[in-house]
């Protein structure tokens, strides 16, 4: 595998969504400082809505700009012209993708733990939830990405994302109400059961799982046609 076309792909794309990037950044950010600036449960609720919308936002975009519209806009028989295989094409998109994603995802990420938890915000023993919502945030992106990457197609990508959001949301309001879990999220004391530690344990396998799914089907290919 050439490092220096991997390196290439990885850095064009990039370079599409650097300005989407900021935007999402800024729109994450905002939703935090309005939270601390109007306080109050009902600003926390549109505040945490927000955030998680930059959040999610930034990921969906840039697997349609990156991968979807590549296909749609017929860039890709061109990309597949010059010297790079299926597994460098298929690299350079896992590693864009999860850049992207990821930058955004930790950085609000560790800007929500100051925020969202503490004297002005939600009690302390909601943050092992916090934690499963955001862990599961990024496992439901990776379910995205890997359907996304596999398949490069609109339809599917939307299916995608559709199952994830909905997936997830179910999946949450399950575990909320779990009682290991509901029991402690008013507490003033962040409790790390087994329950908790055993759901992102299962979200870390599943993260880890999809990539390695991802890298296996594509590189079983020979070309994308």
């Amino acid at each position: 595998m050439s490092q220096s076309i991997v390196r290439q792909l990885v850095v064009k794309d990039l370079m599409i969504m650097r300005n989407f990037v900021m935007l999402y950044w800024l729109g994450g950010f905002l939703s935090v400082a309005f939270v601390v600036l109007a306080s109050g449960e009902v600003a926390s609720t549109i505040g945490s809505i927000l955030f998680i919308a930059a959040m999610a936002g930034a990921g969906v975009h840039a697997l349609f700009q990156t991968i979807v519209e590549e296909k749609i806009k017929m860039n890709l028989p061109f990309i597949m012209s010059l010297p790079v295989t299926v597994r460098e094409y298929t690299s350079a998109k896992l590693i864009a993708n999860l850049l992207i994603f990821g930058s955004v995802w930790l950085t609000l990420s560790a800007a929500s733990f100051v925020v969202f938890v503490g004297d002005d915000g939600m009690p302390v023993g909601s943050m092992p939830f916090l934690s499963i919502v955001l862990v599961g945030i990024l496992a439901a992106y990776t379910v995205m990405l890997t359907i996304t990457v596999v398949t490069a197609s609109q339809g599917y990508a939307i299916f995608a994302t559709v199952l994830g959001n909905l997936g997830l949301q179910a999946l949450l309001w399950y575990i909320a109400d779990l009682y290991p879990v509901r029991s402690f999220i008013g507490g003033n004391e962040a409790v790390w059961n087994t329950t908790v530690v055993s759901i992102l344990c299962i979200f870390i396998a599943a993260i880890v799982g999809m990539l390695v799914l991802a890298v296996v089907l594509q590189f079983r290919k020979k070309d994308f046609i």
